[in-house]
């Protein structure tokens, strides 16, 4: 009986209500009081996938989101299954498309338990048999330049694991070198070429590679040999240079990143049979050279998410200059808000080589930096250009030795050395003078290994 002062509902309305309430009721019965054999075999699978998640977390070798996409694939699932039953069992939708929502709080809540309950499980089973590592730390406390030297020095046998937001490489050292590099994620699809031809990796193929990386340990460039994208004979040289691009990389971060050792009894198989036979004093000057090219391009283009400008007579310009395909390309893309750092995707290539395209197209006068001229000007040459211009600097010296070698014959005596002869175009390159006694031994260093 209605109460007083109240006026009963409809009959339509009342039915309504009470279907839905008996449908509501039914489902949270089903909820809880499901299937036990039902419930414990998905609780198996679920608490087997949990711990494999787990697993690859404690391993180093998952990815940031990884517990976040299968949460989230767990919580589709439930949810879809739930209302998909809850709809089927009733004639009227259009009433129950109101309980939605409430419908959709009771499957998070059981889901998220679900979860939470096998995860916990599994961690704590773990931490049982679990080996931590053997020293980890970031780089605003110790750089990884000192963490390499020391391993190096102590001829330790393992792998130091250096991880940031967008990648991570493995690093396995022994006997005081670097015998393998592992990136898990590639920062170049484009192989260096000439002018006219370039050799560019499929991007499936890269994505296939590092999806197989995830899941089997297989390191990338290996996987794309087995492809047939690389031949094996040029794999380790490829090795090599992709795993130094990674660590160099690193090496220029200017934000603070993790790293992780741990000791090994011995290198994986992968390591020993593919041993890149770098040491880490040349890499690491090498890198360090590399870290200040970079510094001097930040002077030029300080913002690599700003907008590229091109210059008013962009296109006159282009026309006086002969341009390679990479950089036809670069400037096929910029369309007013593109970005160095945009450019790496859709040109293929690290931001360091990126950024050696835009110096070179801005001292043409195509482009506009932000820096300036001067910036322009201030900028060296890289490693490669460097030791160009140091090798024809000493077949400058050795040249101009011989025509004094050979006058000194004609006359009969040796020509008193030149003051200025002291400081050669070598000497220059290398942003240094010559010490007394010290620089014939680096010359000729340098000229056996031009020969070499």
């Amino acid at each position: 009986m209605a109460a007083p002062g109240k006026t009963s509902n409809p009959p339509a309305a009342d039915e309504v209500v009470l279907d839905l309430d008996t449908g509501i009721r039914d489902l949270v019965q089903a909820l809880v009081r499901k299937d036990e054999e039902q419930y414990e075999a998905e609780f198996v699978h679920l608490l087997a996938r949990v711990r494999d998640l787990v697993e690859r977390k404690l391993r180093m070798e998952g990815t940031k989101t990884d517990t976040r996409d299968f949460l989230g694939e767990l919580l589709f699932t439930r949810m879809r299954r739930g209302m998909h039953l809850f709809l089927k069992s009733e004639d009227q939708v259009r009433p129950l498309r109101a309980a939605e929502w409430v419908m959709g709080v009771l499957f998070s809540v059981t889901t998220l338990s679900e979860f939470a309950k096998a995860f916990d499980q599994a961690l704590l089973r773990s931490e049982q048999n679990a080996k931590d590592f053997n020293f980890a730390g970031r780089t605003d406390f110790i750089s990884v330049e000192e963490v390499l030297q020391m391993l190096a020095s102590g001829k330790h046998l393992g792998c130091l694991s250096l991880e940031k937001g967008d990648n991570r490489l493995d690093i396995f050292l022994k006997d005081g070198r670097i015998y393998f590099l592992d990136p898990h994620h590639m920062i170049r699809r484009v192989l260096p070429g000439d002018s006219m031809r370039y050799r560019e990796i499929p991007e499936t193929a890269i994505t296939e590679a590092e999806q197989r990386r995830a899941k089997e340990g297989t390191p990338i460039l290996l996987a794309l040999e087995e492809k047939g994208v690389f031949r094996r004979e040029e794999l380790r040289e490829i090795m090599r240079q992709f795993g130094k691009e990674v660590l160099f990389d690193f090496m220029r971060e200017s934000e603070p990143y993790a790293f992780y050792y741990r000791k090994l009894t011995a290198l994986p198989p992968f390591a020993e049979t593919h041993d890149l036979r770098l040491g880490v004093t040349s890499l690491l000057l090498e890198g360090s050279k590399l870290v200040d090219d970079w510094k001097q391009m930040l002077s030029a283009f300080p913002d690599p998410d700003a907008p590229i400008e091109p210059k008013a007579d962009m296109f006159v310009r282009m026309g006086d200059v002969a341009l390679n395909v990479m950089e036809i390309k670069l400037l096929s893309q910029i369309n007013g808000d593109t970005s160095p750092r945009a450019l790496v995707n859709g040109l293929g290539l690290p931001l360091y080589d990126v950024y050696q395209l835009l110096l070179k197209l801005s001292r043409d006068g195509i482009l506009a930096a932000p820096g300036g001229d001067r910036a322009l000007s201030g900028i060296t040459l890289s490693v490669e250009e460097s030791m160009q211009e140091a090798f024809a600097a000493l077949d400058a010296n050795d040249d101009a030795e011989q025509r004094r070698s050979a006058i000194d014959r004609v006359f009969g005596d040796e020509a008193e050395p030149q003051d200025d002869a002291k400081t050669s175009a070598l000497d220059r390159v290398l942003g240094a003078a010559e010490k007394p006694g010290g620089g014939a031994d680096l010359l000729d260093l340098l000229r056996k290994g031009k020969k070499g």
